[in-house]
């Protein structure tokens, strides 16, 4: 892993904060600890499309 702070967990954090299932969160953040993003997923609910990037 990286030094910098932004790891799989932060990712994992981040995602759940959007309002996503914990298997959605856990497949985004394994997605960007391998390539450094996302993806665009839908989030809040079902009313926003989100995506994380280093």
């Amino acid at each position: 892993m990286s030094s910098n702070s932004r790891g799989w967990i932060w990712a994992y954090n981040k995602a759940r904060s959007y309002h996503v299932s914990r298997a959605t969160a856990f497949f985004r953040a394994t997605r960007f600890s391998i390539f450094g993003d996302t993806g665009s997923f839908t989030s809040h609910g079902g009313f926003r499309k989100s995506r994380i990037k280093r």
